[in-house]
């Protein structure tokens, strides 16, 4: 075994087949090669100078392997890429620069973009914001009765407003119409939130001019003119639930629109179908006792008592191991209910014995 593996290791580190095997034959190792010197392998082992030589400097060198690995990866890699030149490296790196500089350049243009697009769209909400409102106050003016006579010049304000808020609208690509948003804060914010008193418009906030006089109601009152109103949002809720018009009713007798499966019938007890009969045939527990007794005396059998009784005036005992039979025979009790049926009737037992009495024996 050692022979192979000086054999080998001399063949992995680039030994010639015929001078490893020569070195294995001779029974040296790996160690014992490295402690020879040139003229030692030439006189006692009969190789020439520069095998010798090479020998030992292979063998001083280690082993090749890795020298081969280095030449795979070499090969593969490709061909050496060759220095670069300091001119074209400056180049390099001055056109890398201006391009981070470019791209930095198009970060910002586009932060600019987008504060400005931002900036213009907070211009165009705010100018509609201002026509919705003018076009509010118009309608409101339109609708006032005490200004008919006006009527002709709101009516071309509303078109000119209307123009501009409709081009505002578009602007901004929003849903809808600008006059649903006209009819939403004339119509449906006044019954949200209250700003200012019906009678004198005077600006009231809602927490501080609570009616507290109304213990049942939710009331407001102006100080200025002492006027006394409700919100308009709790007269329709009152509204409502007092005319009962759209609450939604309910028919008990309605049967459900889905089908509704039964629980599963539980089994019918004994009781059940002796109820069942009895109802059936019309009989009643004082018949069917009756029927019972009667049974009883027309198959012969006899009660516990008057078996006891008897047994007793024949004999003056009972014994389990004697009467058992005939007392099963005789009263169809079970055999298993026999002392408990002596007990009963007030029998003594004697353990020595093993009989029933009417009186304990000494």
């Amino acid at each position: 075994m050692a022979k192979k593996d000086t054999y080998l290791a001399l063949l992995r580190r680039g030994v010639d087949e015929t001078t490893a095997m020569t070195l294995a034959d001779s029974g040296l190792k790996i160690g014992e090669i490295k402690k020879l010197d040139k003229e030692q392998l030439v006189q006692n082992y009969g190789l020439k100078d520069e095998i010798a030589r090479s020998v030992l400097e292979v063998l001083q060198s280690g082993s090749t392997g890795k020298a081969k690995e280095r030449y795979l990866s070499n090969v593969l890699s490709g061909p050496e890429k060759k220095p670069m030149d300091k001119i074209e490296e400056q180049r390099f790196k001055r056109q890398q620069k201006d391009i981070l500089l470019e791209l930095q350049e198009e970060k910002d243009r586009l932060k600019l973009a987008k504060v400005e697009q931002f900036r213009s769209q907070k211009v165009v909400m705010n100018r509609l914001g201002k026509t919705i409102e003018l076009i509010v106050k118009l309608e409101n003016n339109f609708d006032d009765e005490s200004k008919e006579e006006q009527r002709s010049k709101i009516r071309d304000q509303l078109e000119t407003r209307g123009l501009e808020a409709a081009r505002d609208h578009e602007l901004l690509e929003l849903e809808g119409t600008p006059q649903d948003i006209v009819d939403f804060r004339r119509k449906i914010v006044p019954k949200l939130c209250f700003h200012a008193c019906p009678t004198c418009g005077e600006e009231m906030d809602p927490r501080s001019s609570v009616n507290m006089d109304l213990g049942d109601d939710f009331g407001f009152i102006c100080w200025e003119c002492e006027h006394e109103f409700s919100s308009d949002m709790s007269l329709v809720v009152e509204t409502r639930l007092e005319s009962k018009k759209d609450w939604i009713n309910i028919d008990p007798k309605r049967k459900p629109r889905e089908k509704v499966l039964r629980p599963p019938r539980a089994k019918t007890s004994r009781k059940d179908v002796i109820a069942a009969e009895l109802s059936a045939t019309g009989a009643d527990a004082d018949t069917i006792a009756a029927a019972v007794e009667e049974s009883n005396l027309t198959s012969g059998l006899m009660s516990i008592n008057d078996w006891i009784d008897q047994t007793l005036a024949v004999k003056g005992y009972i014994q389990a191991q004697e009467d058992r039979e005939d007392f099963i025979i005789a009263t169809g009790a079970g055999a298993t209910k026999f002392n408990k049926w002596m007990k009963k009737a007030g029998l003594a037992f004697n353990k020595q014995s093993g009989r029933w009495t009417r009186w304990e024996e000494n």
